[in-house]
């Protein structure tokens, strides 16, 4: 995708375009036509950037149970649970190291997200005192979108959804995965197809109007014909979003570490199916692919017409910073030239709430990185 937006800047017909990708590199013509697409999706998206924008990740690496196909730098409830409240308000510091960071930089906001881990593994309490400091350390109705992944209906009860749109979240995640009980449980997930279902209507009750909904095609025990299941049964709640992954072996996920049979049926077949997201009304707006994802295949977020996720786009195309708080995190810092520079903060969650002052240390960086483009227009901050 990002080579098509960069061919339409040198001003190469759309005919060399796709004699690039089909005559030089033998890309599938159905593959070239849905990166065409994605950019096509993304370009209004792209033209919000400016110079001076940044976007927000705050990680809260804890779940209720570990998935066996996840990597992630997180820590389960049952095991951890008594670092959540240090790290909450370690995190709420950092926060207020952020800001004032942005502020001496004259960098713009543009969205917010929380991820994780699952953010709703934390208590209501808990949850309201990170968005109450969100909100004490930002502008957050100025903010073009602020997503909360609200992932999983084991652990998002009623209360914290309605937390979440206290706070001024203005799109949220849900995501089933599967629709199948059988591929849920062999995946180490705590909760029913169902479960999922009366969590998307509860949100729906308490007024979030833009949910992202996440599946992913090559789930141990999963089949074409249950994959179109799901992915019908993700229709029929008329989601603004719908992100399609394919399954990828990472070293560090449960199904590589205890070499787990071969199970993941015909993921190309199960790809096919999303011929039903074009049918309804999606469109494909953000592209990627990772190492060791099944049959080299991709993940691919699709939309309704008006909800795009920015912070998906900004991200995957690398055209803004990102200040990163939070076990895990891992800021980019892109200059208006192109140049991006990278901090990290302290992987696990014990070690960034003993070692915070180390986290506070590195976000200097950010003040070194920008004084480089300390001439810029502040009128671009806007």
């Amino acid at each position: 995708v990002r080579l098509v937006h960069d061919m339409r800047r040198a001003g190469k017909a759309p005919e060399e375009i796709e004699s690039f990708f089909r005559d030089k590199y033998f890309a599938d013509g159905e593959k070239y036509k849905l990166a065409v697409r994605t950019a096509d999706n993304q370009a209004p998206v792209l033209a919000l950037n400016t110079p001076r924008s940044y976007s927000l990740y705050i990680s809260i690496p804890f779940c209720p149970s570990r998935c066996s196909y996840c990597s992630f730098v997180s820590r389960t409830t049952a095991e951890s649970g008594s670092l959540i409240e240090p790290y909450v308000q370690a995190l709420c510091r950092e926060l207020a190291e952020i800001s004032a960071l942005a502020r001496r930089n004259r960098l713009r906001l543009e969205t917010v997200y929380i991820g994780g881990g699952t953010p709703t593994a934390v208590s209501a309490a808990q949850l309201r005192t990170l968005m109450q400091a969100v909100r004490d350390n930002f502008d957050v109705p100025a903010v073009r979108e602020y997503t909360v992944e609200a992932g999983r209906p084991d652990c998002t009860t009623p209360e914290k959804l309605a937390v979440i749109k206290e706070y001024g979240a203005t799109r949220i995640s849900i995501n089933p995965q599967t629709l199948s009980d059988e591929v849920l449980a062999a995946i180490g997930r705590r909760h029913t197809a169902q479960d999922v279902l009366d969590c998307f209507a509860q949100a729906r009750r308490l007024g979030h109007g833009n949910i992202n909904m996440d599946l992913i095609a090559g789930l141990p025990l999963d089949t074409p014909a249950r994959f179109a299941q799901t992915l019908q049964g993700v229709l029929a709640l008329a989601p603004e979003n719908i992100t399609v992954h394919t399954l990828t072996l990472k070293r560090a996920s449960n199904l590589v570490i205890e070499h787990a049979p071969n199970a993941y049926g015909d993921v190309a077949r199960m790809l096919d199916s999303c011929a039903l997201l074009g049918e309804n009304g999606y469109e494909p707006y953000y592209l990627y692919r990772q190492k060791g994802t099944l049959q080299n295949l991709e993940n691919t977020g699709y939309t309704r017409p008006g909800y795009a996720g920015l912070y998906n786009v900004f991200i995957m195309e690398e055209v803004h910073t990102i200040l990163s708080a939070g076990a895990g995190g891992s800021t980019k810092l892109v200059g208006p030239d192109g140049h991006i520079r990278r901090i990290f903060n302290h992987k696990y969650p014990l070690e960034y709430i003993e070692r915070f002052d180390v986290v506070q240390a590195r976000k200097q960086g950010v003040d070194d990185f920008y004084a480089k483009y300390a001439d810029l227009d502040p009128e671009t901050a806007r």
